[in-house]
């Protein structure tokens, strides 16, 4: 044996001759020992556990996708659903404002349509008034005045519109007065255009169709509805007033017919001339043409025509009745001796009086009682100096006992006109006035002549 240190190397180089034939031979596994029942129970456990675990994870992991997909699906109905309710307000949206420009065109038609007929009207109204103003002018110079509460007012209804726009109308004054006025162009008053085709709103109407509270003051349909309605109010009132003046006139005018009328009865002159009166229709002038078109107001046509009548019928009434012996021969009162049987003061027996004696101071001046001609006008017998003058209606009346002529035989005269002078010529127990009214050359009463013009001087 060695020494330890020759063991000790001899074993280091063993060792290492060993590892490197180790190394160079191939890889070789080492063969598990057999397991044992318990290492075998515990492999089976896990493996159990390792695929519940992986089955764990793949129902975890089918849940999940399949409530995400429950939430991406409810997210999209969800979407849907706004979507749709968007849109679908959006379209009641749209139908709304069509239906507001719809609305609004209509309207803006209708108006037009009410302001074309409010010119027409008002036309008309201009017409009737002037026929009214020319009835009223006639009843004045027949001395009807007509009271203040039927006064007929001017027709300018549309003209406030054209000064006031659609807000409001001026309020129209009921007194008589001025020129009728058109509007020169109420569509535009009212904020119209008259040529705008039914439906084309403009943009800035669209808008404020589509914003409800956003229309200008005073330029909305209801504004112009409103203020149209009054016009047509306000026309409607003065064809009503134009009514009550006419029937206010032709009543006026029936008065003072009926007045002279009752006045003029007893005196025993008709007036069947002045009676017959008809409507004055004036003729068609030259040169005119045209289909024929009837006179669509009837009601107020007739009361045109009722009036104009009366008129008519009292001017000529006026006229016959300004022709009668009904004016005063003197100014005194003074009555000596009354028309009829008598006792004559010279023969001291009845004797018939065919006149009237008026007592009045020599030179008082003598007037004609109507219009007419001097026949005579010299001496004549127990009349002294005597005019007589002829009137209408087979009228004669006498002036007796004058001092003087202040007329020619032949002269025209008129009631009022100085004939001549109080006096006492002729048979006459003093200065005095004998007249004398015949008809037919047969003596009346003057005295109802006489009275009745006083009475109907107030008509006269």
């Amino acid at each position: 044996m060695g020494s330890p240190l020759t063991v000790y190397r001899t074993h280091e180089r063993e060792t290492g001759q060993q590892a490197e034939r180790q190394q160079q031979q191939p890889h070789a596994f080492a063969k598990p020992a057999a397991a044992t029942p318990r290492k075998m129970v515990r492999q089976r456990k896990v493996l159990l556990a390792a695929v519940a675990a992986f089955a764990l994870l793949g129902a975890v992991g089918a849940s999940s996708s399949l409530w995400y997909q429950s939430v991406v699906e409810a997210e999209t109905n969800r979407i849907d659903l706004l979507q749709h309710s968007y849109q679908d307000r959006i379209d009641r949206l749209r139908a709304e404002i069509d239906r507001l420009n719809s609305r609004q065109a209509l309207d803006r038609e209708t108006v037009e349509l009410r302001v074309g007929d409010l010119i027409r009207r008002q036309q008309a109204l201009s017409k009737r008034h002037e026929i009214v103003s020319k009835l009223i002018q006639t009843a004045e110079s027949n001395g009807i005045l007509m009271p203040d509460t039927s006064t007929l007012p001017s027709p300018k209804p549309l003209l406030a519109l054209q000064e006031e726009g659609a807000d409001f109308l001026k309020e129209e004054g009921s007194a008589m007065g001025g020129e009728a006025e058109l509007v020169d162009d109420p569509m535009k008053a009212l904020g119209l255009r008259g040529s705008t085709p039914f439906g084309a709103i403009p943009a800035n109407e669209q808008q404020n169709a589509a914003q409800p509270g956003s229309s200008a003051p005073g330029s909305s349909a209801k504004d112009k509805q409103a203020a149209l309605g009054k016009v047509e109010d306000d026309i409607a009132a003065m064809d009503a007033e134009s009514a009550v003046v006419l029937t206010a006139l032709t009543r006026a005018t029936r008065r003072q017919i009926e007045g002279i009328l009752k006045e003029t009865r007893p005196l025993g002159v008709g007036f069947a001339s002045a009676m017959s009166a008809v409507p004055s229709i004036p003729a068609p002038a030259a040169d005119v043409g045209g289909p024929f078109v009837p006179y669509q107001d009837e009601a107020f046509l007739n009361r045109v025509e009722t009036a104009e009548a009366s008129l008519v019928q009292l001017a000529r009434l006026k006229n016959a009745a300004r022709r009668l012996p009904i004016a005063r021969p003197l100014e005194s009162e003074q009555i000596s001796s009354d028309f009829g049987p008598r006792l004559d003061p010279f023969l001291s027996r009845i004797a018939m009086h065919t006149g009237m004696d008026f007592k009045a101071p020599s030179g008082t001046r003598v007037y004609a009682t109507a219009p007419g001609t001097v026949i005579k006008a010299r001496y004549s017998g127990g009349y002294g100096k005597m005019v007589e003058i002829r009137h209408s209606n087979g009228l004669v009346t006498r002036y007796g006992h004058l001092s003087r002529f202040l007329v020619l035989e032949g002269d025209h005269v008129t009631a009022g006109d100085v004939i001549g002078n109080v006096g006492t010529t002729g048979r006459s127990t003093g200065p005095h006035l004998h007249y004398e009214v015949r008809v037919d050359d047969t003596a009346v009463d003057p005295e109802p002549f006489v009275r009745a013009g006083d009475r109907l001087a107030a008509y006269l």
